[in-house]
């Protein structure tokens, strides 16, 4: 009796922990819709016939630690190999120090599984490179 009770506890806590970051995506307080960049993104996604993804880019002033630890609150980390992530360093790209994070919303064990994650960047670096911090949230239908 023991036994079955200390396996449903251990189920149910499994059960429990594997949904604490399941949610909703959240727009960062105060960030805008890069319409172009967004439009950018999306073209690029359907010319290379990745037609069940869907990007939409926002940006903010505010610096790369403050935007990321807010979506470090609602999301899940995940370590992308060579990323600084909230905890490393950044990478140098050309003369630029490259900080960027990736978070998971759903319960998706990687980037490729999941149906929506987010990117946050600092500098933004798309035709050109500008001082601001960029979220790129993806969703997969």
């Amino acid at each position: 009796m023991k036994r079955a009770f200390s396996m449903v506890a251990v189920a149910v806590c499994v059960s429990l922990g594997a949904g604490i970051f399941a949610a909703d995506f959240k727009q960062y307080p105060g960030a805008t819709v890069d319409e172009r960049a967004t439009s950018e993104s999306n073209e690029a996604a359907l010319a290379a016939k990745m037609t069940n993804v869907r990007s939409t880019i926002y940006t903010t002033p505010d610096p790369f630690p403050k935007v990321a630890s807010f979506y470090k609150a609602i999301a899940r980390e995940y370590a992308m190999p060579g990323a600084s992530g909230t905890a490393g360093k950044p990478k140098k790209r050309g003369k630029h120090d490259l900080w960027e994070a990736y978070f998971i919303f759903d319960n998706a064990p990687n980037l490729a599984a999941s149906k929506l994650w987010v990117k946050v960047q600092r500098p933004y670096i798309g035709e050109d490179v500008r001082e601001v911090t960029a979220v790129v949230v993806t969703e997969k239908k």
